[in-house]
């Protein structure tokens, strides 16, 4: 087994000059917006997503060449109160799948668990479904907190796995799970829950695996000497600070990096993108180590010198189109296992 060791990070390196020209165009547009609560912040995330992901789409623009990627909506009933949990198929029907095997990737959004809907992040799902030879992306909606608590988000996330899993029963099928930020919590919790055998792949992007940055007491105690990002101011951008919980892993009985290592073995191949600028750093890196530790086979892709999945603040940066290639060649990776 190879050791991760030599990506623990103490402090952080320095932004990459092309973000930092970024920044300073943004801040040239005046001081961001604040909120009295997050249900006030929910509607105009999304609505801003949206106005930014139809920029990016639109003629002339860097994404157009994925808007010919054709969308359906579609819910399941939650198995909690049968609420209709909100799903966004993405296929290429221009795709001639000539190998006969068929890819099905489910897709977990970002946003804290407060805010993003399951069109949010519709360029990296339109880029796998365009990308990736014989993929049907579904991207999978969730209630969010404050209004419902972190529990449902988690089962809602379950639920829309196995609505998806149910639509496709060949035993042909390779399913893979992705998940962004808090939707990579999401993804790492769905993947410990899921039946086993059913998964091929695991992939996750800048993801929340712990509590770390409200204690590392919420760590495993084997994997606290490599949780550093938490703890060094360097790490801290303007797209995130420490990610402090009011209550203790909000209200959850553990995060997946607290998983046994029984739960971690029986997991698939797992790919990790984490950027070096993000106080979630350790969060990707130790899941990796413990995935790792656990016979597992990982990759780890660091995007160093870049924040937490800036590729959604400012896709049409080259850095952030490499990125999003990255996740497909990580798609790819995990396939071949």
């Amino acid at each position: 087994m190879t050791s991760l060791n030599h990506l623990i990070l103490k402090e952080a390196p320095l932004l990459d000059p092309a973000w930092l020209a970024y920044e300073e165009e943004v801040k040239a547009k005046g001081p961001k917006k604040t909120y009295a609560s997050p249900l006030d912040r929910q509607p105009v995330y999304a609505e801003e997503c949206r106005q930014l992901n139809a920029r990016m789409l639109a003629p002339g623009a860097p994404y157009h060449h994925l808007s010919s990627i054709t969308t359906q909506p579609l819910t399941t009933p939650s198995s909690l109160d049968q609420f209709a949990i909100p799903i966004v198929r993405f296929s290429n029907d221009t795709d001639n799948n000539l190998t006969g095997d068929e890819i099905v990737v489910i897709y977990y959004h970002g946003g804290g668990l407060y805010v993003g809907e399951a069109d949010s992040e519709e360029l990296s799902c339109r880029r796998i479904a365009k990308d990736l030879e014989g993929a049907t992306v579904y991207s999978a909606g969730y209630r969010l907190m404050p209004s419902s608590p972190a529990s449902t988000c988690v089962s809602d996330s379950l639920d829309a796995f196995h609505h998806i899993r149910s639509l496709h029963p060949s035993p042909a099928t390779r399913l893979i799970i992705v998940g962004s930020s808090s939707g990579g919590q999401l993804a790492a919790a769905v993947s410990q829950a899921a039946p086993r055998g059913s998964l091929h792949g695991v992939l996750l992007r800048c993801p929340v695996t712990s509590d770390g940055g409200s204690s590392l007491d919420y760590v495993p105690p084997s994997l606290r000497h490599a949780y550093t990002s938490s703890t060094s101011p360097s790490f801290v951008t303007s797209l995130l600070g420490v990610f402090s919980r009011a209550v203790p892993r909000d209200g959850l009985e553990r995060m997946p990096l607290e998983a046994g290592s029984e739960t971690l073995a029986a997991l698939p191949r797992t790919w990790v993108q984490v950027c070096s600028n993000d106080t979630l750093y350790s969060d990707g890196v130790c899941y990796a180590m413990a995935l790792a530790g656990a016979g597992v086979e990982v990759r780890v892709e660091v995007v160093r010198g870049w924040p937490h999945t800036f590729w959604l603040k400012a896709p049409w940066l080259t850095r952030a189109v490499e990125a999003e290639e990255e996740m497909v060649c990580g798609l790819r990776w995990v396939l071949g296992g």
